[in-house]
């Protein structure tokens, strides 16, 4: 009786691995665009990043998705422009290059043994332009680094958030101490990131805001008189 194996009950044969037939040289291509494209990435989350936290912080606005769509996509056709003009910088080097003949006399003395790693690096500027071009035109990779950045701030705002209380050096927080300050630690958080996002303020466990929003008596200063 045929089965999900086949007629014959045996194992269906399994697939052969796909075979690269790629040369040495395109397989070194495609590492260094994918190598561009990453720091290209991790540039542009940097400098939304930045932008963002002058947007709410020195200017008082709320996040917006759609002005953080927006400076993606200026970042992007700023970093690809960047890319392009280095490209053809790069490429007006190759004629001057290719006519001088000798041992360099610094990292920027090009000469024709250089010739073909100028082509390379002209052409590889060139792919992750176009990359980030296209990505620009990606309403769902727009969205991914819109949210990548989103929880860089976060990060970095857990960072930079003191914590609620002055703990002696000379003893330990308890477990249930510790968790209370886990709590108002998240609470505080929440609170920011709700004025951050123009939300209201959002009641946390520990109970450091009330739920008409008008502050409550912190935890903290109740947890020094009992120490």
């Amino acid at each position: 009786m045929a089965d999900e194996r086949g007629e014959t009950g045996e194992e269906a044969p399994a697939p052969e691995p796909e075979t690269d037939t790629r040369t040495r040289a395109e397989r070194r291509r495609d590492e260094l665009i994918e190598e561009g494209i990453l720091v290209s990435m991790a540039a542009l989350r940097m400098k939304v990043k930045n932008r963002t936290i002058v947007w709410m912080l020195r200017d008082g606005n709320p996040w917006d998705d759609a002005v953080v769509r927006t400076m993606v996509r200026e970042e992007l056709a700023g970093l690809a422009d960047e890319l392009e003009r280095e490209a053809e910088r790069l490429a007006a080097l190759r004629p001057k290059a290719a006519r001088r003949i000798g041992r360099s006399q610094h990292q920027y003395d090009y000469g024709q043994e250089d010739v073909y790693l100028l082509r390379q690096r002209e052409n590889t500027n060139r792919a992750v332009a176009q990359k980030l071009i296209e990505l620009g035109d990606d309403d769902a990779a727009v969205d991914a680094v819109g949210a990548g950045v989103k929880h860089d701030n976060l990060m970095e705002i857990v960072s930079a958030a003191p914590l609620p209380f002055e703990p002696r050096s000379d003893e330990s927080l308890d477990p249930e101490q510790q968790r209370r300050a886990i709590r108002a630690i998240e609470d505080e958080l929440q609170v920011m990131l709700a004025k951050a996002e123009g939300r209201p303020l959002v009641v946390g466990a520990s109970g450091a805001r009330s739920a008409s929003g008008t502050p409550g008596r912190p935890w903290w200063k109740r947890l020094r008189q009992t120490r």
